[in-house]
């Protein structure tokens, strides 16, 4: 029987997980549509449009069955399973990262996120454009680096996110960046991929491109700097 792992979170928890899954051996991965709901642990599972439902699973589902250590996704309707992902939540600490504390609840080592942990086939590449920025409505902490650099990011970059989260990019900064529209997390991931550079804040987008261990810069959100990751390649700013 394969092990069974159950997480709760934001999508951007669930991808910060794997490495944890990853040093267990891997297995059924169980998702839960209410985004945790009645869970004590999940104190804001009623106060955020990000909570985890049947369409982000489905977004996300495609990606994850590709990982070598994940047999299957499946929604959790309260079945049995082995390791509750949830209790990461128990290990949160403002200047730790999300993966150490998935790696923690369960006496893993730090050193097990070191390594990519998630396999993009077929990058998409965009003629002429070699960096993707990313910048969601939430964990903001450095609007200067924005406005000093988009002069020289704004011709070789495009915009990936929801298109609420550029149309409020465009209107901050006053740079009409491209915006490259995605149907799922698996195609936001091979866009990722495709590119030289990820440029962005604390998000799904920023999760994904950590996994894979690419170039990136990170506008660090300073009240919980949860996705610091010291490694080469990595600039927070």
């Amino acid at each position: 029987m394969p092990k069974s792992f159950k997480h709760s979170g934001d999508m951007g928890d669930i991808i910060f997980s794997l490495p944890a899954i990853r040093a267990l051996g891997g297995g059924v991965l169980y998702l839960d549509p209410k985004g945790g709901d009645g869970n004590p642990l999940m104190k804001w599972a009623d106060k955020t449009r990000t909570r985890l439902t049947a369409a982000s699973i489905d977004s996300l589902k495609p990606l994850l069955l590709l990982q070598p250590y994940i047999t299957d996704v499946q929604y959790w309707e309260g079945q049995p399973i082995d390791f509750d992902l949830d209790l990461f939540r128990c290990h949160v600490r403002k200047h730790n990262n999300l993966s150490d504390c998935h790696l923690a609840v369960f006496g893993l080592p730090n050193s097990e996120r070191d390594t990519a942990w998630l396999t993009v086939p077929e990058p998409i590449r965009v003629e002429g454009k070699t960096i993707c920025i990313s910048r969601t409505v939430r964990c903001h902490g450095n609007h200067g680096f924005w406005e000093l650099s988009m002069p020289l990011l704004k011709p070789i970059s495009i915009f990936l996110g929801l298109p609420k989260e550029h149309e409020i990019f465009v209107y901050t900064f006053g740079h009409d960046l491209p915006y490259h529209p995605t149907k799922d997390v698996l195609e936001l991931a091979r866009v990722i991929a495709g590119m030289e550079q990820f440029v962005g804040n604390q998000c799904l987008q920023h999760a994904l491109a950590e996994g894979m261990k690419k170039n990136l810069i990170n506008e660090v959100y300073p009240l919980h700097p949860a996705a610091v990751f010291t490694r080469d390649g990595a600039k927070y700013v």
